[in-house]
């Protein structure tokens, strides 16, 4: 049997349209997380919500999950179940930037049954200095302290699980 050429350039075309939708997707990921901090957090301490202290060098052979969001924010809104999936698995520590008051997350987290532990950015001025403009955004240390990956906007569950997989395999 031959397939005629007409389902062979529908099928080229697609592949044709899904290779450019990915890079170009790929270079505005880059361009947004250009000026994102690199380097190591293992010194990395802070005081949370809760009045507990999360230190990345306590979790030193894990990978850690650093999660930057708000309250206001939609995307952060779709995420939120996704970084609560992953801190059952993996250390997480989310930053709630650019949020009104404690009072308002603390409200957000009851509302949408979260658990991870947070600590209060309402300023943003924690979000500027890993120089991020905007949320959500998520930061991989490898087992070393070391940022592994820097994803700015959405991004899935499987594709955290798969960069924190794969910040062990870079050690």
């Amino acid at each position: 049997m031959v397939i005629s050429a007409k389902p062979r350039k529908y099928l080229f075309t697609g592949l044709s349209y899904l290779i450019i939708l990915f890079v170009v997707s790929q270079g505005v990921s880059w361009w947004k997380s250009r000026n994102a901090q690199t380097g190591s957090l293992s010194e990395f301490n802070v005081e949370l919500m809760d009045g507990s202290r999360f230190a990345v060098s306590e979790f030193s052979g894990k990978p850690v999950l650093f999660h930057f969001w708000a309250t206001w924010c939609p995307v952060c809104d779709l995420q939120a179940g996704s970084v609560e999936s992953i801190y059952q698995d993996y250390p997480v520590v989310t930053i709630a930037s650019w949020s009104e008051s404690e009072a308002e997350v603390t409200k957000y987290m009851q509302d949408n049954e979260l658990t991870f532990p947070v600590m209060l950015d309402n300023s943003g001025q924690l979000a500027r200095s890993f120089g991020l403009k905007g949320v959500p955004a998520s930061f991989i240390l490898s087992p070393s302290g070391e940022i592994a990956y820097v994803e700015t906007g959405y991004t899935t569950e499987t594709g955290l699980r798969f960069r924190l997989w794969l910040s062990t395999l870079t050690e």
